[in-house]
């Protein structure tokens, strides 16, 4: 038994399909079953169950492949502590937030040119929900988005944290530094809340509870940047990171609305699936995580920062 046999348990434990863990891996279903019938053989009991149409793992099976996912992981990382890092090339497909890619990504680019130029990176941007669902999909290697619930299968590396404000466009509110909103008044105004089902909407649902928001005018922006525009518009107003907006905030076209109830912040990750991890994958989570450092320190706590132990 080797770690490319036990790679094929974890990969058809996931996909609970012989020819779609064959296509994954490049191989023949015929291939794929030989190896699950070698292993079972060799242990002296069955990792999964078959039928017609799926498979599932057995009670040891569930065991076997709890253990096979750590070693797999030891392995890899030993492979990466060891080999030269000017070996490192390939490419990667990479899942971005919008927020990240105005923010992080100059960081990370910045520093894979310099440290790892035979590297090549396909980037993606959209919601944290889509660029998910595309990582378990397998069509991206690893995404920055916002950061998801505990899960067995994904691997979480904190990039930042970024501080979520009420933006307004100045002419529209003409208060004083010292003034106050409170969440009534600032239903007063029109309200440009993220697409429906994302998680910084449900954010603003909980901000105000539903039967505060259901009477108040509500424009939804599935764009971070359509809703800057939108904001400088006079559209209405909308919490986001003021990080991202940093030349609005220096001219005077936006400014930050104090409230006496504070929004939540956003916490953001590098993630990619445990076993798709490769030496590149990781790399790329931990310049992440750096590139992440390097912006924080440029700001105060209030605005962004990185948990030192994540």
């Amino acid at each position: 038994m080797n770690i490319r046999f036990l790679e094929t348990v974890i990969w058809l434990s996931e996909l609970r399909n012989f020819r779609i863990t064959a296509a994954r891996m490049n191989m023949t279903p015929a291939a794929i079953s030989n190896r699950i019938g070698a292993i079972e053989q060799e242990l002296g009991f069955r990792l999964f169950e078959r039928d017609a149409r799926d498979v599932s793992l057995t009670t040891e099976g569930e065991i076997f492949v709890e253990g096979a996912r750590d070693i797999v992981r030891r392995y890899k990382d030993l492979v990466d502590s060891v080999s030269p890092k000017n070996s490192v090339e390939g490419q990667l497909k990479l899942g971005i937030v919008p927020s990240l890619a105005m923010t992080i990504l100059p960081g990370v680019l910045d520093i894979l040119r310099q440290r790892y130029p035979k590297i090549r990176i396909s980037i993606t941007t959209d919601s944290s929900k889509v660029l998910t669902q595309q990582l378990e999909q397998r069509e991206l290697d690893i995404v920055f988005a916002i950061r998801p619930d505990p899960s067995t299968t994904l691997r979480s590396v904190n990039i930042c944290t970024f501080g979520m404000f009420w933006i307004s466009r100045t002419p529209d509110i003409p208060i004083g530094p010292e003034d106050l909103f409170s969440r009534e008044d600032l239903l007063n105004h029109p309200i440009i809340s993220y697409e429906s089902g994302s998680h910084n909407y449900q954010q603003i649902i909980n901000y105000f509870s539903e039967d505060h928001i259901k009477d108040a005018t509500v424009h939804y922006s599935n764009s971070l940047t359509t809703t800057i525009n939108m904001i400088s518009a006079g559209v209405g107003i909308s919490v986001i990171p003021p990080v991202v907006i940093q030349k609005e905030l220096r001219q005077g076209e936006l400014k930050v609305l104090n409230t006496n109830a504070i929004f939540p912040a956003t916490s953001y990750s590098a993630m990619y699936l445990e076993v798709s991890a490769t030496r590149l994958i990781t790399l790329v989570a931990t310049i992440a995580r750096e590139a992440g450092r390097n912006l924080c320190n440029q700001f105060s706590d209030s605005l962004a920062y990185q948990d030192v132990a994540a």
